[in-house]
């Protein structure tokens, strides 16, 4: 969670969503979500956004009836984050769609960054909105994992800048 009170996790081979409260010993599965993939936070800790067979969705951290956000739009999860101003950024079809960006509330999905193939990039992945999320940090795949840079982008102008090589 943002205030660092509890974490989301998946276990066992049904992949079921779970919440701890680091203030207690033993997690709490929530009923019925399974299959998930790559669970985050909303900014208020209230909600878990979550991938599940391709599907992007929520569920209360109390539990309850989960929610898609957006059908479809991340078969093979590579990450999402959800931003202070209610959006969620995530890589689209396992990356290789680039990053895209969705009401918290669902919606259409906005492009923020697509593949450059004539620079061998084949996705982008784990993708993480800065503070003031006016920039995002994410990794660009181009001739596998030994070879990625970590960037930044100007969410505004596009603009990219190298973090990390290799």
């Amino acid at each position: 969670a943002p205030d660092g009170s509890a974490i989301a996790f998946t276990a066992g081979v049904e992949a079921q969503l779970n919440v701890r409260p680091l203030a207690q010993p033993e997690p709490t599965p929530l009923d019925g979500i399974a299959g998930v993939r790559g669970p985050f936070f909303s900014p208020d800790g209230k909600w878990i956004a979550y991938f599940q067979v391709g599907d992007l969705k929520k569920v209360a951290v109390t539990g309850g009836a989960p929610v898609t956000i957006r059908a479809g739009c991340a078969a093979g999860n590579r990450g999402g984050n959800w931003g202070d101003d209610d959006t969620i950024v995530f890589a689209a079809a396992g990356g290789s769609e680039g990053l895209r960006r969705v009401r918290a509330f669902g919606g259409d999905p906005v492009v923020i960054t697509q593949i450059d193939s004539t620079k061998g990039e084949t996705a982008h992945m784990w993708p993480e909105l800065l503070p003031g999320g006016q920039a995002i940090l994410f990794t660009v795949i181009a001739g596998g994992l030994d070879n990625a840079t970590v960037v930044a982008q100007d969410l505004r102008s596009g603009a990219r800048s190298v973090v990390a090589r290799g």
